[in-house]
């Protein structure tokens, strides 16, 4: 059983990726849980869960909230049990501030919105996924600087980390957002378009239909398949 971390602080930012996981662990053929440390800091108890999925999140890694620790508790004893986990985005930066600390996470100096071509390495959680990957991209943060315990996976020309594999395990993050497609990431956009007016100037547009995105679901079969 899939159990799926929800960082996200606004309700319907919150509801809307559940939605998308949901049908995401629908198609996999694979039951879901959904955990939200924001309203209850005790997880699911009492349940075989076999992979862990850890939300992006409107909330910023630099700063901290009390809900990290159950959140880190959880992640590392996934980790610990050699259970598969994935972080996207915020998900994604929180394995790193967990593992490492916060002198690998910052403020991104170039942040990213919009759609991007992912240049990604040869790696299990890329299986069956021709180049170029197009996937949607929304950060202000990201993380820097692993160390020799990580084998960094996939890049832009803004963000040196898109994907990282940590020390040989099945633990993954990804920055850019494989969940998120047209239909789903107009709140999104329209959030980051009121909070940082420059958003548009910095708007990628490498999609060139939607099908460029059919990809993206490869990597939750993958992930699942771990």
């Amino acid at each position: 059983m899939l159990l799926v971390a929800n960082a996200f602080i606004a309700d319907n930012f919150a509801r809307t990726f559940d939605r998308l996981l949901a049908d995401i662990a629908q198609k996999a053929g694979t039951a879901a849980e959904f955990w939200r440390p924001l309203r209850d800091p005790s997880p699911p108890k009492d349940k075989s869960f076999s992979h862990l999925i850890l939300s992006g999140s409107d909330a910023s890694i630099v700063d901290d909230y009390p809900w990290e620790k159950p959140l880190g508790s959880l992640l590392e004893e996934f980790i610990g049990l050699g259970r598969p986990v994935l972080g996207i985005c915020y998900g994604h930066q929180f394995i790193v501030k967990t593992l490492c600390g916060k002198n690998h996470i910052r403020h991104a100096a170039k942040p990213e919105f919009g759609y991007r071509r992912i240049k990604f390495s040869t790696n299990p959680l890329f299986v069956g996924i021709q180049k170029p990957l197009i996937s949607m991209v929304s950060h202000f943060d990201e993380v820097h600087s692993l160390g020799d315990g990580f084998r960094v996976l996939a890049s832009t020309p803004d963000c040196e980390v898109q994907a990282f594999q940590y020390s040989d395990r099945p633990v993954w993050g990804m920055q850019f957002h494989p969940e998120y497609g047209p239909g789903s990431v107009e709140e999104i956009f329209t959030y980051v378009a009121g909070i940082y007016p420059d958003c548009q100037k910095r708007f990628h547009q490498e999609m060139k239909t939607e099908a460029d995105l059919d990809q993206n679901g490869k990597i939750f079969l993958n992930f699942l398949k771990s």
